[in-house]
Formats: structure tokens, sequence, C-alpha cells
């Protein structure tokens, strides 16, 4: 299973400088690793020294970080537990690690060409002219939504044993975590819609074969759509993911950092919090492989920069003596900060921190569920609790008749 670390935290905490120095511990350890940054790739090439880029344009270069001239002059290179056993063990981890910069423009380019090219034939159909891809830009949250299918694919490769991500700071990487469930809570209210129309005009449909309607390409990109949200999200949430927050001692960070680990529990994400917490900040910046070696050493010392497996933090539904409760896991919430509201047959629940966006979610009820209404709702250790009893008026009408006249014709 290969292992995600998303690592975040507020503007200048030193998320990119631990990004690297955690990637080469793990490459150190042996683990194939990929170091993805879709935060600021410039920033990430000069922490690490790279000399310039390779492969696809994308992959950067990265130095030993020995001064060949200065081994030779000490005589030092040909020393068995010297300068040369060190620089055999650094080519070694260098070797198990790529880094990869993530190039929002150049991926929303191409996402954009290949919508105009996906347009470009029902439209000719109708006698319209497909618009070009530059006159489909740009689309806000369209680059997040790129870096998250660029993160899950990675995941979702057996080439990788840790995928490490330099994500964004704090505050956008929230936004950019919660699109899955978003899009997805989108998608549930779009596709029903468009599947009764699609059977109310079946009849009209049938007798223009061969002829691209708009309800066949909404339903291919409904489909199409759905299953990129669904393999984004297996990789966010599978056990082997965590979002790793870097702390910060600065005041104005403190609500947002305390917030954070119900934020993400709210979309059944893992945080991991307070990894520089207690590291002594050195003076100056670690830049370099061999300054990042070094960092990663004093924060993890002997153990595994990776995540554990552990389960992520989903909602349960259990069954009680008079009905049924609905338990969110939400570590940390504050009862003024939370808002639930049934709305059809999702539960809502969002969650307010001062100075930043409400984050919100919607739980698709369990089937048990959706014949009930809501009773009781509280907040005990971490987890919020919502209590379901059976409501006659919610159930359909053919539940509520006598089934004796279906019974003896046979009809079950």
């Amino acid at each position: 299973m290969t292992r995600l670390l998303f690592l975040t935290g507020p503007g200048g905490a030193g998320t990119t400088t631990l990004a690297a120095a955690t990637a080469l511990r793990a490459a150190a350890e042996g683990h194939r690793v990929l170091l993805l940054g879709v935060s600021d790739a410039g920033e990430l090439a000069a922490v690490l020294g790279a000399s310039g880029v390779s492969g696809d344009g994308n992959v950067l270069d990265i130095d030993e970080g020995f001064d060949l001239e200065e081994l030779e002059e000490d005589g030092e290179a040909d020393r068995e537990l010297g300068p040369a056993a060190e620089r055999a063990a650094r080519r070694e981890t260098l070797a198990r690690l790529t880094v990869r910069r993530f190039d929002p423009a150049a991926a929303t380019e191409t996402a954009l060409a290949d919508l105009a090219k996906l347009l470009s034939g029902p439209l000719a159909a109708a006698g319209l002219s497909a618009p070009d891809a530059a006159e489909l830009g740009p689309v806000p949250g369209l680059p997040d939504i790129l870096a998250l299918r660029e993160i899950s694919t990675a995941v979702a490769s057996s080439e990788w044993d840790t995928v490490v991500v330099d994500g964004p700071p704090l505050k956008a990487a929230l936004a950019m975590l919660a699109w899955p469930e978003t899009a997805a809570a989108a998608l549930r209210r779009v596709r029903p819609i468009e599947g009764q129309a699609a059977r109310a005009l079946r009849p009209l449909l049938a007798g223009l074969v061969g002829l691209p309607t708009p309800f066949a390409m909404v339903t291919q990109w409904t489909d199409n759509a759905a299953a990129e949200i669904a393999g984004v999200r297996a990789a966010l949430v599978h056990p082997g993911s965590v979002v790793r927050v870097v702390g910060s001692s600065s005041a104005a960070a403190q609500p947002l950092l305390q917030a954070t680990p119900t934020l993400l529990a709210l979309q059944g994400l893992r945080a991991d919090l307070g990894t520089l917490a207690d590291v002594t900040r050195v003076p100056d910046e670690p830049l370099g492989v061999a300054a990042l070696e070094a960092l990663g050493g004093l924060v993890y010392k002997d153990a595994d920069p990776g995540p554990g497996l552990v389960d992520p933090p989903e909602p349960t539904m259990i069954t009680e003596a008079d009905g049924y409760r609905y338990d969110v896991p939400l570590p940390g919430v504050e009862r003024d900060q939370l808002g639930l509201v049934r709305s059809g047959d999702e539960l809502v629940v969002s969650i307010e921190v001062p100075g930043v966006a409400a984050h919100r979610r919607a739980f698709p009820l369990p089937a048990a569920l959706r014949r009930c209404r809501i009773a009781t709702a509280r907040i005990a250790d971490g987890v919020l609790r919502v209590g379901f009893k059976p409501d006659e008026s919610l159930w359909p009408e053919r539940f509520l008749t006598d089934h004796s006249e279906d019974t003896q014709n046979g009809d079950r």
C-alpha cells in the first residue's frame, strides 16, 4: 500500500523544508519516495538545491551536496568510513527519491483543451462552433482539482512506497482537501435530475440515433466526474494517508491550527499535528541535502517518518432500543462552531472558525435513517451524536396499507 503524507501549515511555518526533509528521511530508510510540490515548486527546488529539471520537464535534478574538489584535496574521498561512504549512502538515497513539481498552468491548459474537444462533437452536430480552449479559462478552483488528481494518480501507482506532498498554506489546503466531498455532494443532486430527464425524453431521443445529444454528453460527463472524484477520495482517506500539519508559534495562526483536526475529520481525513512543535528551530534555514538530512534526524529521530495504518474517521450508524444513532467523529469541536440541518436524504454538518469560510459536508443518510426524524443531537467525547426515531409520515404510502390482498395475489 502506498502511503500518503500531505504536509501543510501556516505560511512561513517551514512546510516545504519539512516536506523535503521527510522525503529524504523516508528514502534513506529504503522507501521509494515521490516528493510532489503542488504549492510553490520554485521554493521546493531552492530548498533542495536542485540544479535543473529532467524527464518531462517537471522532475527536479538534485545535487548530492559534496564538493568533489575539496574532498580530493583533503584526501578523504578514498576513506572507507569517511565522505566516500557517506557519498555512496546519499547516492542510494537520492536514487530512491523522485522530486516532481506540479505545473498548474500547464495542467489547466491541457484540461481545458480536453474539455473543448469533448464539447466539439455535440455542438458541431447542433450547428454550433466549439469554443477554443483559451476561451474557457480561467476556471476557479480548477488547479486544485488537477493537483488532487495528480496526487491520487501517484498514490494509485505501484511505483512508489511513499508519496510526500508539499501542500499549499493551511487555509488553502483545507479548501483543497474539502473539494472531493463538495463535488460529490453536487453530483448527487445533479445526476438524479439528469437521469429523470433522459428517461422522460427517451422516446424522442430514440429517433435521433447517431446524433450526440446533450443528455448523453451530460451522462458521460457525470459518470467520468464521479469516477475521478471517487479516485481522489480513495487516495485521501485510505488507512495509509495522513495530513501532517506543521505547527507555528504565531498567535494569529492558533485558532485555525486548533480547529484543523475538526475540519479534517469533517471530511473524513486524519490529522497529524505539531510535527515541529518540540524541535528547536535552527538560526539558519536548512538548505541542501546535507542540512535537510540533519533536520530529518532531529525531527524523526528513530521513528518512521511515514504514517501508521489507521482507519480514517468516518460516521457510523448504531441501532438503539427506540431508534438509531448516527455518530460523526469531530475531535475538538465546540458547540458554538457547529451547524446541523437535515436536507432531504442528507445530513449537512457545518463548522465555522473565525476568519475562515464555513466548512460543511453533506452526509448521505443510510437507508434506515431516511424514514426517520432527528430526535436529539449532542456532542460527547469529540463525537457528534445524532439520534433518529422512525417517523411514519416519511414512509412510502404502500408501507402503511394492508398488504393482505397483495399477499393473496402472490405479490411480495
